[in-house]
């Protein structure tokens, strides 16, 4: 497991389970003398972003291997009992229909994932696949959309690529189509991969480029590399121009603004939130806001309701469809109220333009600039005078 930012109490536990008996095998119980309680979440890639969510079960067929890793399924503990530092070790006891139970020690540390080698064809390739939505997005923005034979089910814009075949999804590749496919590059999501996903494509020996965006401005300049790779030069420089262009008159209107303290949520149970290194924390301060968690140096993170009622921002952001941020909003509701929630200043966020680091963000950032900007001319108009 690695351990939590500070004064967070909340973290991950990942494992190995194989099942060497002749008995189906189902959990039934989990438990740590150090946390108030364990339970099994499984991360998805939804409008772009992980997030968290409980699994209610799970089954070991006799011989079954599961690994339990980031990007996957997982331990999740809350209510840490005391600071974890590397190199100490946490007991789980996982209590199973038909072994009983079993006591595991989960050591803490921080592993980086294995490394993808990065083998870029000499020609322009003609084959792409790309293992994430937004660097579906970024292809075809750069020019080349109509060389794509290949991507995962979360890649719907833009339309054109909801007809691109499918060769798994985040959290599985089909080894067969990806060989079908024949692809002479991959496109890959650098700190975003999985695993085991950069495993297969490492034996699987295919080209492969590793691709980061980490910030609003890494987004034209990856566009102008995809541009030098494809031969797509013209194309993909005049959308890198326009994004910065664009990018560069929403600092102009908006920077000098009144800062709001915003607390930005992309889920609600557990409820997870976004820190520093996060590019929501810059997209925020070009509209004028700081993010009421920027202090934290997570990128992404557990917290608790306590700790943002403490924070008392002055607008609720909720990045999450219709369905999901309706629903977090009753719950922020059927308590004691925010302050921000009480007066109604929460804004709604499409997650597909805030959330994927793809070309659409700096529109998604000009749309968080104008709904904070409403919220702010309230928020003034409001005050006393």
């Amino acid at each position: 497991m690695r351990p939590p930012p500070p004064g967070i109490s909340v973290a991950a536990g990942y494992l190995v389970l194989r099942n060497g008996g002749t008995n189906v095998e189902r959990l039934i119980g989990l438990r740590s003398p150090q946390a108030a309680s364990v339970a099994l979440h499984e991360s998805q890639l939804s409008g772009g972003i992980i997030r968290m969510r409980p699994v209610p079960s799970l089954v070991l067929a006799p011989g079954e291997r599961l690994e339990l890793r980031p990007a996957g399924k997982h331990l999740m503990l809350t209510g840490l009992r005391s600071p974890l530092f590397a190199g100490a070790g946490l007991p789980v006891t996982l209590t199973f229909d038909h072994a009983g139970e079993l006591t595991v020690t989960l050591v803490v540390g921080d592993g980086p994932a294995p490394a993808v080698a990065a083998v870029v064809p000499a020609r322009s390739p003609q084959r792409i696949i790309t293992l994430a939505p937004h660097l579906t997005e970024l292809v075809y923005a750069a020019g080349a959309g109509d060389r794509l034979v290949g991507t995962i089910d979360m890649s719907d814009f833009p339309a054109a690529a909801r007809q691109v075949p499918r060769i798994g999804d985040v959290g599985r590749l089909d080894p067969e189509r990806l060989l079908a496919a024949r692809p002479d590059l991959v496109l890959l999501w650098g700190d975003g991969s999985p695993a085991d996903q950069r495993a297969l494509l490492t034996r699987l020996g295919l080209p492969v480029l590793s691709l980061e965006q980490h910030s609003l401005a890494d987004i034209p300049a990856t566009l102008e590399q995809l541009g030098r790779v494809f031969g797509t030069e013209a194309v993909a420089g005049a959308a890198a121009r326009a994004l910065t262009a664009q990018l560069d008159g929403l600092r102009r209107r908006y920077g000098g603004a009144r800062r709001l303290k915003v607390f930005y949520q992309v889920w609600s149970t557990p409820l997870y939130t976004l820190g520093a290194r996060h590019v929501a924390t810059e997209m925020l301060r070009v509209c004028g806001a700081e993010n009421a968690f920027s202090d934290q140096t997570a990128s992404a993170f557990v917290v608790d309701e306590e700790s943002v009622y403490a924070r008392d921002p002055d607008v609720v952001a909720l990045a999450g469809t219709p369905a999901e941020t309706a629903q977090w909003l009753r719950r922020w509701q059927g308590r004691v109220p925010l302050r921000a929630v009480a007066s109604g200043n929460v804004i709604t966020l499409d997650p597909d333009l805030v959330n994927r680091m793809g070309p659409r963000i700096v529109q998604g950032t000009e749309e968080l600039c104008m709904k904070l900007a409403t919220r702010r001319a309230a928020l003034d108009a409001a005050a006393p005078r």
